[in-house]
């Protein structure tokens, strides 16, 4: 049994991070981002709920764990982690969302314990032996190391690409970063790119303003072009909108 909490530990964060990832894929399919999904919420939730999973779930049986993944193929073990997970998700929490319309969370338990199955497995069957060798330190900073990844790293260096699959703060900030580059004058195309799904007009007109925690802003477009753009700290008072559309030539 040596390694076990080595290798079991590593292969549920294999399994949280595919649940994100999964959470991910589910929010943007079914409301067009990652915030509409509450993908922050999961995030944290998840971490709380899977700490009590792995004592619960996978320190206490550990003896039937290692039984039954030296007993049976890799694809027979993770199918037989996913639905173990799934039952696991349900027993702790998820009978709250049984009767809701947010089924993506039943997906990600199972998706983590697909991956869990999967990476144990191996891990424990092929590289038993090799885990001798690395500290325990690295394996649990592995989950640190993925957020920082994708909470820091991702929105700083791929803005536009990170908008539409990060959390609904991480996702302010960039808008508010961004929105500072732009001028009246500068293509709608432009704006759309850097802030994907965020300002989309019929026929190239419109308007669209916000007020955020710390800051404000109004965008109006017409021709396909921004026509006026404001922005700055929060106030009492947004700012007015609803600019005449005018023929373009």
């Amino acid at each position: 049994m040596k390694n076990f909490k080595k290798i079991s530990f590593l292969a549920l964060t294999f399994g949280w991070i595919g649940l994100i990832i999964t959470h991910i894929i589910w929010s943007n399919l079914r409301y067009d981002d990652a915030s509409g999904g509450d993908v922050g919420v999961i995030l944290f939730w998840s971490s709380l709920f899977l700490l009590i999973f792995y004592g619960l779930f996978i320190l206490i049986p550990r003896k039937l764990l290692v039984k039954l993944s030296e007993k049976l193929n890799v694809i027979l073990f993770s199918i037989i982690s996913g639905i173990y997970s799934l039952l696991g998700f349900v027993i702790l929490i998820g009978w709250l969302f049984l009767q809701s319309d947010f089924s993506g969370v039943f997906l990600d338990a199972l998706v983590c314990g697909l991956i869990f199955g999967f990476s144990f497995h191996t891990m424990w069957t092929k590289k038993r032996t090799d885990f001798k060798q690395i500290h325990l330190i690295p394996i649990l900073i592995t989950p640190i190391v993925f957020l920082l990844i994708y909470l820091f790293a991702f929105p700083k260096l791929l803005p536009s690409i990170a908008y539409r699959f990060v959390p609904k703060n991480i996702q302010h900030d960039i808008l508010i970063n961004t929105i500072p580059k732009f001028n009246v004058g500068d293509k709608l195309a432009d704006l759309q790119s850097a802030l994907p799904g965020e300002f989309e007009f019929d026929d190239c007109y419109g308007n669209r303003g916000a007020i955020l925690n710390e800051f404000q802003y109004v965008i109006e477009v017409n021709c396909c072009k921004i026509v006026r753009i404001e922005y700055g700290p929060r106030q009492e008072k947004g700012y007015s909108m609803g600019g005449e559309k005018k023929p373009c030539g």
